[in-house]
């Protein structure tokens, strides 16, 4: 037989062991699911930023495959701008048109410009020469000078036309003075 203090009664003991079951669900099963729950939110955030940055570079891979159709045109757009010293190809562009269009280039200078440069002008990348050029020849032969510079791919704007006739046998064989100041770009 078995001492009465040693008999629980049988109502006590189920709600005292309910109440430790509570503690160990609150204490230590929530929190681990808790934990399972956020580490699962991690993880689905971490997926879509993963995905997202496969997309990005996707992205760029499509995009770089269409910029390798316009290869040729690309080619063009940095010809027109070249980022060295392009001044003695530039030289030998014009005397090639010239020579090519019937007139003589007489002579080439670098010409400065006197103009107040502001910040935003001197943080640009893309630098403004001045090109000062003397032609002899006949007008027909200008005009079709100043044709293959607009039609050049570089870039070059023409800023001054000057036409002067000299001399009275200069005039009798038709033959002109063309001076022009260009305005060419680079990098």
């Amino acid at each position: 037989m078995t001492p009465k203090y040693l008999k629980m009664n049988k109502s006590f003991a189920i709600p005292i062991l309910f109440f430790i079951a509570l503690l160990i669900t609150v204490y230590l099963i929530l929190p681990i699911v808790s934990d399972f729950s956020n580490s699962n939110k991690e993880l689905e955030m971490r997926e879509k930023e993963a995905l997202a940055i496969e997309n990005y570079y996707k992205d760029i891979h499509d995009n770089f495959n269409k910029l390798k159709e316009y290869q040729e045109s690309l080619g063009k757009i940095d010809s027109s701008l070249p980022a060295d010293s392009f001044m003695p190809s530039l030289f030998n562009y014009l005397q090639k048109i010239s020579t090519e269009n019937g007139v003589f280039l007489k002579s080439v200078n670098l010409d400065v410009v006197s103009k107040k440069k502001t910040e935003e002008e001197t943080a640009k990348k893309i630098q403004e020469e001045y090109v000062n050029i003397e032609l002899i020849g006949f007008y027909d032969g200008f005009e079709n000078f100043l044709k293959s510079i607009e039609k050049s791919s570089r870039l070059i704007e023409i800023e001054e036309v000057q036409i002067r006739k000299e001399g009275k046998e200069v005039l009798a064989e038709g033959l002109s003075t063309l001076n022009l100041l260009l305005k060419v770009y680079s990098y």
